[in-house]
């Protein structure tokens, strides 16, 4: 009896793709952005942690996503508020 490695790849592939969709939890004390920040910024890429761009990377990047992401206004400043660190 033969390993057939070609047969299991793609079960095996599916797998890895799989586990690393799955979504971190939210903590109960997080703004009501972060289960969207969860929930819609991981579909495509990784999601940037919080405090890890500046407030003028975040908005250049929003701009481009706001063509596939579809949130309010008020979603998106949030999500910005959120994910930019804050002033001291």
């Amino acid at each position: 009896m033969t390993f057939n490695f070609l047969g299991w790849a793609p079960l095996a592939l599916a797998s890895f793709l799989l586990a690393g969709c799955a979504q971190q939890p939210v903590a109960p004390d997080a703004p009501p952005i972060a289960a969207v920040h969860t929930s819609r910024c991981g579909r495509c890429h990784v999601a940037p942690e919080p405090n890890t761009r500046t407030r003028a990377e975040l908005e250049s990047a929003f701009g481009r996503h706001k063509k596939r992401v579809h949130l309010s206004q008020d979603e998106w400043q949030a999500m910005i508020d959120f994910l930019a660190p804050q002033a001291n």
